[in-house]
């Protein structure tokens, strides 16, 4: 009788190792835990400095480098593997009316500021905070005469939910 509980006692310990060597679901598949708090919340982050003698927004934004995403978003909608809405009535923009807003943009170099549309988890029992991006909006450094950011204007609209390719 023991050598058979010694032997039930090995499967079941071999069972859960295997189960929990299992490969765990990936990011794009990911559940996220705890409350929805924001369903949305849609707020700007300045992604470059508008004034170069501000030391603490130079500080702050020290380590952010957008290139890569804006590179990427424009690539992805002009592909049509991402589509691209007008910020203003919501419509999906055709890829003429892409360009021009690209060209007149030139957003490589003049995204100052990133709008997010996002849902909010908070996990009481982590005291964890998650977001999940639903749309993004790039907005892009329009001057005054004398050259200095007098603010900024929408460009387009990606939503990351959207039916892709």
């Amino acid at each position: 009788m023991k050598h058979y509980n010694l032997i039930v006692t090995a499967l079941i310990f071999s069972g859960l190792f295997l189960f929990s060597c299992q490969q765990k679901d990936t990011v794009e598949n990911k559940e996220y835990s705890g409350v929805k708090i924001a369903n949305p919340i849609i707020y700007e982050v300045l992604v470059t400095n508008p004034n170069p003698e501000d030391d603490w927004k130079t500080e702050c934004l020290a380590n952010t480098n957008i290139h890569d995403l804006v590179k990427d978003i424009i690539n992805a909608v002009r592909n049509g593997d991402l589509p691209a809405f007008d910020y203003y009535d919501n419509h999906q923009l055709s890829i003429p009316e892409l360009e021009k807003i690209i060209a007149e943009s030139d957003l490589m170099n003049k995204t100052g500021n990133i709008q997010f549309e996002e849902e909010w988890f908070w996990d009481a029992k982590k005291l964890s905070l998650e977001k999940r991006v639903k749309k993004m909006m790039f907005g892009y450094e329009i001057y005054d005469a004398l050259g200095k950011v007098r603010g900024y204007k929408a460009s387009f609209v990606v939503d990351l939910d959207a039916d892709k390719k």
